[in-house]
């Protein structure tokens, strides 16, 4: 890969990690602020929830659980998507994995 390639695919990936990790959890957040009233409904229907329903905080605390959540396995995602990109790598140029740098500078090695 050529330094043009990489410096596009990094501003590339960065662009898309920022749309993913930013906006998504923040769209979550908007709609289920947006549909508080169907969601107490909704939860009426639970079983262990009261007559009332949900209470306002208890909602705003599963919509951040839900959001975090989400924000979280789209990192992990991406993660594991680079490390599996390196070992492809690796394997296709026959590296044998981590090299000592600091071998033949160190006394005892």
């Amino acid at each position: 890969m050529t330094w043009a390639k990489a410096i596009l695919l990094g501003f590339l990936i960065w662009i898309v990690a920022i749309l993913v990790l930013g906006q998504v959890p923040s769209i979550i957040i908007y709609k289920a602020d947006e549909l508080v009233a169907q969601i107490i409904e909704l939860s009426k229907r639970l079983p262990g929830v009261g007559d009332k329903g949900l209470a306002t905080l208890q909602i705003r605390i599963i919509r951040d659980i839900v959001a975090n959540s989400v924000q979280m396995g789209i990192l992990v995602a991406m993660l594991i998507g680079a490390y599996i990109w390196q070992e492809k790598k690796r394997k296709r140029t026959g590296s044998k994995g981590l090299s000592d740098p600091v071998k033949g500078y160190m006394s005892g090695k």
